[in-house]
């Protein structure tokens, strides 16, 4: 049970951080540990790997060379551009609507609002809560499905 738990939190983080997979994958260890004790594992390893994500991006945007790299190329400029108004008009909060879609992977969001953001904390909430969600919604439609069939 240690085991699946400790690997349902690093596949939490991962999702964050790096593997564009959906979320909900995590459900695979319930077979090995509680329902609810995979559900909070996998929903910390979430707000870790984001949360570690938005620490790292706040820092590496303000190196000079990052800076440089992002005013000479138009595309770059372009895509800060859009995040920065992303974030500056709707904030947080659409990063957890966003985020609420099943089956998401939500890499590529979480790392361009971690760059275009200044508020790791808050943005790593919205990423945690939202994951919890619909942690929730995919467990419960499975043991809702599982119940209508038996």
């Amino acid at each position: 049970m240690g085991l699946a738990l400790f690997l349902t939190f690093l596949y939490g983080a991962g999702t964050a951080i790096v593997l564009p997979t959906p979320f909900e994958a995590s459900l695979g260890a319930i077979e090995f540990a509680p329902a609810w004790a995979v559900m909070m594992v996998a929903v910390a390893g979430k707000f870790c790997g984001a949360y570690l994500v938005f620490f790292l991006a706040v820092r590496l945007k303000r190196l000079p060379r990052v800076q440089t790299w992002q005013a000479k190329n138009r595309y770059a400029k372009a895509l800060m551009g859009f995040g920065r108004r992303w974030v500056d008009r709707y904030g947080a909060p659409a990063l957890f609507f966003l985020l609420l879609i099943p089956g998401f992977p939500d890499t590529g969001a979480v790392y361009l609002l971690a760059v275009a953001g200044g508020r790791p904390l808050a943005f790593s909430l919205a990423t945690a809560a939202a994951g919890s969600v619909r942690l929730v919604l995919v467990y419960l439609g499975v043991w809702g499905a599982t119940q209508a069939l038996s």
